[in-house]
């Protein structure tokens, strides 16, 4: 009698184990899947980059250079980035200035770069 306790025993520890991979393994491929969503466009990825990286970018842009600020011309299809950088250094105040939300520190570069056609 006691070899049969032990037969279900070892069949329930084995079969929540096997349930305990399985739920690991689904858990960890519907994370990885769902945090691509949002790279869906180039538009998307730029504003959300933006985003997430202001206090660098603002940081970077006072001193005119920073990884950041590469990262940001590079997403905008600037081709000099060492010039991106000087010249956002150079147009500080009127890009950050009064800046309520990160985003509109994509259309204020545009704009302004537009407008100079330095960059």
């Amino acid at each position: 009698m006691m070899k049969n306790n032990f037969g279900i025993i070892s069949s329930v520890l084995v079969t929540g184990m096997l349930l305990t991979i399985a739920g690991c393994t689904t858990t960890d491929i519907t994370s990885s899947t769902s945090s691509t969503v949002d790279t869906v466009t180039p538009d998307v990825t730029l504003n959300r980059f933006v985003d997430v990286r202001i206090a660098s970018i603002k940081k970077e842009a006072a001193a005119g250079q920073g990884e950041n600020l590469d990262a940001l011309a590079q997403l905008m299809g600037k081709q000099d980035k060492q010039a991106f950088s000087g010249w956002m250094q150079v147009n500080y105040d009127v890009l950050f200035n009064n800046l309520e939300q990160p985003k509109e520190l994509i259309s204020r570069i545009e704009i302004v770069s537009a407008q100079s056609q330095k960059i």
